[in-house]
């Protein structure tokens, strides 16, 4: 009785280790098959309301809102010289 349970249990650990591993594998084609389709996923606009009840909407895509303004090299060195 105790080597049924044992397998039991056995058994149960390796179909939750094989369901887990299966939706990895299926989570990393669905993204391989996104990034060469070429389809992005679209964003919800983003809608901001100011104090004075205007609304503010962000219709651009994460790679325009967080690319950089100024290059690395860019930009102005200000000396300081403490008196």
């Amino acid at each position: 009785m105790f080597i049924i349970k044992f397998l039991l249990i056995i058994l149960l650990a390796g179909l939750f280790l094989f369901v887990f591993l299966l939706l990895g594998v299926v989570g990393v084609l669905n993204r391989i098959r996104k990034q060469f389709t070429g389809k992005k996923e679209q964003q919800p606009p983003f809608n901001k309301t100011t104090r004075d009840g205007q609304v503010i909407t962000d219709t651009r895509d994460s790679q325009t809102v967080n690319r950089k303004i100024f290059a690395d090299d860019e930009g102005e060195y200000v000396e300081y010289e403490e008196d």
